[in-house]
Order: C-alpha cells, then sequence, then structure tokens
C-alpha cells in the first residue's frame, strides 16, 4: 500500500532584532492520523470509550506544536473545520465505521486486525508527550473550547471559508508560535 501525503507550502515571518524573515519551505506530513490518535489512547491506557471530540483536539494540538516546534505537520491530512473545532476525518470515518476495537480502545486496522502504528520520531515523540503532560487530563469540551479561541485557525476557516472547509496549516503554524510567545506551550 502505498502513502499518499499532503504537501504543505508553509511561508511563515519571523522577526528576529527588528528585522522581519520571510521563509518558505515545502514539507511533507508524515503521519496517518489514526496512529497519532493511538499514541494518546496508548497514553491514556484506559478501558472506558473515549469521546471522539476528546482524540480530534488532542491529535490536532499536537500537530499544531509540531508544526510551531519542528517546523513540519505531524499529521498528513489537512483538519476539517467542523462545528465542535477542528476534526480528522480519517479518524472519524474509522470510528464511525470500526468503532475502538484494540487494548484501550485504540484503532485497529480492520484488514490486519492490528493497532495503526507508525514509525515517531524522537522530536515528534517529545512534542506528543508534551501535549499529552499539558492536554491529555482536560476534558473534551474544555479541549474544544480551546481550539475555537478568536483568531483561532479554526476561527478562520469556520468562519471565512465555511463549515467543514480545511483549516489552513499556516494558520495552525503562526497559531502555535504566537501560543509559544505568549507562554502558553
Amino acid at each position: 500500500m502505498s502513502k499518499s501525503y499532503v504537501m504543505i507550502r508553509l511561508i511563515s515571518k519571523c522577526s528576529v532584532k527588528g528585522a522581519t524573515l520571510k521563509t518558505e519551505e515545502l514539507v511533507m506530513a508524515d503521519h496517518d492520523a489514526r496512529a497519532i490518535a493511538n499514541e494518546f489512547l496508548l497514553r491514556r491506557a484506559d478501558d472506558a470509550w473515549p469521546r471522539q471530540m476528546y482524540i480530534q483536539k488532542l491529535c490536532h494540538i499536537a500537530n499544531g506544536w509540531n508544526l510551531a516546534i519542528n517546523g513540519e505537520p505531524l499529521i498528513r491530512e489537512l483538519p476539517e473545520a467542523w462545528d465542535n473545532g477542528p476534526v480528522f476525518r480519517s479518524i472519524w470515518d474509522h470510528i464511525k465505521s470500526f468503532g475502538y476495537r484494540g487494548e484501550y480502545n485504540t484503532l485497529v486496522d480492520p484488514k490486519t486486525d492490528s493497532v495503526i502504528r507508525e514509525n515517531i520520531t524522537e522530536d515528534e515523540q517529545k512534542v506528543i508527550d508534551r501535549v499529552w503532560s499539558k492536554y491529555g487530563h482536560l476534558g473534551a469540551s474544555t479541549l474544544s473550547k480551546l481550539t475555537h479561541e478568536a483568531n483561532s485557525p479554526w476561527e478562520k476557516a469556520y468562519f471565512s471559508r465555511g463549515r467543514n472547509a480545511n483549516l489552513s496549516m499556516e494558520d495552525i503554524r503562526e497559531h502555535y508560535i504566537d501560543l509559544a510567545l505568549a507562554g502558553r506551550g
């Protein structure tokens, strides 16, 4: 099975000692959203079914922080602006069709019956670990509120391009860089 990738053009502006630098690069997101969801489900280590909103928001937040810290998306799929915040359609479709079937209610490949996993780099693991320690204890509704803040990537997509529109990776990256600069990371 071949992997499909999202090629993302990122343009960022950084201010360093008063000078504005503009960089442009193409980055290739590498991971299936369902594999990143499983990273959180395994850390959760709970047999109770999690709310899908909870997993969706943790994946979105991890994707945003990875963009800000490592300069590339964590997930190869663009999130969509749904009513309750950013959603990765592959996670939503998988849970709707197959549910949570693995240990700790992980997402299982219906063809192989194995937990969907991918090789995560050390830098990506650090981001996932940090997101888990900072946000993992929060409830689904609280996580959703965090993604609905004023000028958030979700708000920009939802209100300017419409319901279920793709969020801009550039907006996500800028948002999480702003959070870091504000000390909210």
